[in-house]
């Protein structure tokens, strides 16, 4: 592994400014984002300024920063600081231009949250969902190993990491004060041995649970994953349309679209459903975690904004996170998130380039990216493709072909268990030259007894930018190389 033991030192010596951006990145969230002193990565390996050279599909856990997003960001940044620090027309302008990438109607800026993380998404739609009720939320949601570790105690109303976006020390699990802790019922999307399971049993599942939740009086919140780590999606769009027809009010739905591997007429799809839909900066787009944005559709928007929040929110949210017009604003600090619009401004650098491209060979490329990949995998013996779930539920386009390819690794002795495959992804990631980043290990089954996860490897939209541009071939031989590396490093 490289030694990085004086990393701190050479970094500051080498560029104070870039130093202190580097800092104000990886402010305004949680210990997931905090950087190692002596590596400058955070939690997921990541470090928060370029780093060149890089085999990296990655972008279904984090990424690093490319040139272009670093600078975009070290621009903004000294124009808030000689117009005096952040203001609340700043945070509303990474919401127009959100919206307007999306192709949403302008008036649908006035409609959108943001938050530090996706984790933080889901804590503010439990609030939201709960309304004004004393009964505790119930969750209905896919298994949460699809997710997010701490979105399961998000959606309980509970404290899901031990850091504060705006300083301060929590105790992961506590229910946040004056609030009855929710409940979360989970629905199993994958088979034991990993494969997805069908959609009509995941749907009916789903339907069973929200009928009972329903039927115990309770406000009740359906998440629809869409798209999860592994490139599920679940429950379907048409089950939580149904029981959204047939609940109104008593059921909320969010669409977890944190991995923001939508098209925006996918977006607006599900806004004109009556959905919430949650995004990040940080995972299709190539963003530096954590960037999260939340869509607030027209048809609950009114009700939305009359809802107080519930005042343990204030350790997570500032004032400006939330757009004029919410009665949720004046419970919050009176103070902007730096180090989230930042992260913000660097996401969207990376969503102008992609939202440049001609839609049609964007979905030429993805196609051959994914029919390349799935090639790669079927030469490797060492290398086993977990098959896709069911059709994607975009309506054409991009996004309806997969971009996330989750594999198992087969050692000497067979699959290789959880803790093989984590020791395996630190190896490629810390290799001298030629390193592997991919997307962490996601439990998915079980084989011979043993739990097993995968490891996935990601398309993003940089990569996308980068084959339209010229470097169609070299884009699609360094995914080749990543799993090549890979198998080799399993049968080693």
């Amino acid at each position: 592994m490289t030694d990085r033991s004086d990393f701190a030192r050479r970094r500051t010596e080498a560029d104070p400014r870039a130093d202190r951006l580097e800092a104000l990145l990886a402010s305004g969230g949680d210990e997931r984002i905090a950087l190692d002193p002596a590596t400058g990565l955070n939690r997921y390996g990541c470090g928060v300024r370029p780093a060149p050279g890089e085999c990296a599909f990655s972008s279904s856990t984090a990424s690093t920063l490319s040139p272009g997003a670093f600078a975009a960001a070290a621009a903004r940044r000294d124009h808030l600081l000689s117009a005096g620090g952040a203001r609340a027309a700043d945070m509303d302008r990474i919401r127009q231009t959100l919206t307007a990438l999306c192709g949403l109607p302008p008036a649908q800026a006035q409609e959108v949250i943001l938050a530090p993380s996706g984790t933080d998404l889901h804590l503010i739609v439990a609030d939201l969902a709960r309304g004004g009720s004393l009964r505790p939320l119930t969750t209905v949601m896919a298994d949460p190993a699809e997710s997010g570790r701490g979105v399961p105690l998000a959606l309980a109303g509970r404290r899901f990491g031990t850091g504060l976006p705006h300083g301060g020390r929590a105790v992961a699990g506590e229910p946040l004060p004056d609030l009855p802790p929710g409940s979360v019922m989970t629905i199993r999307v994958r088979e034991d041995d990993g494969a997805a399971r069908p959609a009509e049993a995941v749907d009916a599942e789903v339907e069973a649970a929200c009928a009972r939740a329903i039927r115990g009086g309770g406000p009740v919140l359906l998440a629809v994953l869409d798209v999860s780590k592994t490139g599920l999606s679940a429950p379907s769009l048409a089950c939580a349309a149904r029981l959204k027809a047939a609940h109104g009010e008593a059921l909320t739905v969010l669409v977890d679209a944190c991995q923001f591997r939508l098209r925006g007429e996918s977006v607006a799809r599900r806004l004109a459903l009556g959905f919430l839909v949650a995004v990040t900066g940080s995972k299709f787009y190539g963003g530096p975690a954590f960037s999260g944005a939340l869509f607030v559709p027209a048809g609950c928007a009114e009700r939305l904004r009359a809802q107080p929040l519930s005042p343990g929110l204030a350790d997570y949210c500032a004032r400006t996170d939330w757009p004029a017009g919410y009665a949720a604003r004046t419970l919050l600090p009176d103070a902007s998130n730096l180090g989230l619009l930042l992260r913000w401004e660097a996401a969207l650098h990376e969503m102008w380039a992609f939202h440049a491209l001609p839609a049609a060979e964007v979905a030429g490329f993805v196609g051959e990216f994914a029919a390349a990949v799935a090639d790669q995998l079927a030469s490797c013996p060492q290398l086993e493709p977990i098959a896709p779930a069911a059709p994607s539920q975009a309506a054409g386009g991009w996004d309806s072909i997969p971009t996330i390819f989750p594999f198992l690794v087969r050692g000497p002795a067979g699959v290789l268990g959880s803790a093989a495959v984590q020791a395996l992804y630190e190896q490629l990631r810390s290799r001298d030259a030629d390193p592997v980043r991919l997307g962490q290990p996601v439990a998915i089954g079980r084989r011979r007894g043993e739990a097993v996860s995968a490891l996935r490897l990601a398309l993003g939209a940089r990569d996308v930018v980068e084959a339209l541009r010229g470097g169609r071939a070299a884009v699609i031989e360094r995914a080749r190389r990543a799993l090549t590396i890979t198998a080799r490093a399993a049968g080693a």
